[in-house]
């Protein structure tokens, strides 16, 4: 299979698609509703200092999912793309499970129950983009 077919099979353009999308609204979210989705997140409070970072962290988020949504058509462009959510992700998985021996073990839970499962779908697809 050439890589213009693999970028257009069904399972690697779902994944690529939803995940952009859904990292692309979460961005969005935090970054211009900040503390509504803190609290979807599973935070109990939200600082100032938690609304700053939540916002850094939807700017990332959002530029990531347009950059991947920008490279759905060329294999190399969506491989790198997706390597970086992965990476992303796989971070936030860690900085997620950290949370669970804190008082944000909602947040903690909350977001290893997406993160990981997220991180390991960009693996996956990079692996299939390769």
């Amino acid at each position: 299979m050439s890589p213009t077919e693999i970028v257009r099979a069904p399972d690697v353009r779902a994944i690529s698609l939803i995940s952009s999308a859904g990292r692309a609204a979460i961005g969005l979210g935090l970054l211009t509703a900040p503390k509504p989705a803190l609290r979807a997140l599973g935070f109990s409070e939200t600082t100032s200092a938690t609304v700053t970072v939540g916002r850094i962290a939807g700017v990332r988020d959002l530029v990531l999912g347009l950059v991947t949504l920008a490279a759905l058509e060329n294999p190399q462009r969506l491989r790198l793309a997706t390597f970086a959510n992965a990476a992303a992700d796989a971070g936030d998985a860690l900085t997620f499970a950290l949370a669970m021996g804190t008082e944000e073990r909602t947040a903690g839970s909350r977001g290893i129950a997406a993160a990981l499962p997220a991180a390991l779908a960009g693996v996956w697809v990079a692996w299939r983009l390769s």
